[in-house]
């Protein structure tokens, strides 16, 4: 059987790119569109879906403040700890599954938003950990996480 293209974790993340441009592009034009919704599902389509072996061992040790320095966005922890890029995918794709996601407000400039993800352990009431980054972060992080995998595994 022969898989789409799309199966491949760089054909995604590139497509995953260009239909977050052409939102943006889109939004700038006046049209009637989300963009901080397009975010959310480019954060979805990179992390839950296309994770690689190679991909995922890669980022498993790469520091989050080492990728700071680096000028990648910071996610403010408020509750527990995350040092690894490794660490903080595995939250995220916790948060995301579980649907533990949620936003500031409804705004449609990327700069007034927040969001904010939770991970719980199994049957918990308080989530263990949690994170907040601004929409513009984000779209950041995604494209550098974008980067990142092509320069990985591409």
């Amino acid at each position: 059987m022969r898989f789409a293209s799309r199966n491949h974790a760089l054909v995604f993340a590139e497509r995953t790119r260009k239909n977050l441009e052409a939102i943006e592009k889109a939004y700038a034009e006046g049209k009637d569109v989300h963009v901080v919704t397009q975010l959310s599902i480019s954060l979805l389509g990179l992390l839950v879906f296309p994770w690689e072996k190679l991909f995922a061992e890669h980022v498993k040790k790469l520091r989050l403040d080492a990728l700071v320095r680096e000028g990648w966005p910071r996610w403010e922890i408020s509750v527990g700890t995350c040092k690894t890029l490794g660490v903080l995918v595995r939250h995220l794709r916790n948060a995301i599954a579980h649907g533990h996601m949620g936003f500031s407000s409804d705004s449609r400039v990327m700069a007034e938003v927040n969001i904010e993800v939770e991970d719980y352990e199994p049957d918990a009431k308080v989530p263990y950990w949690r994170a907040r980054i601004c929409a513009t972060g984000l779209r950041d992080f995604c494209l550098r996480f974008i980067h990142l995998l092509d320069e990985t595994i591409g």
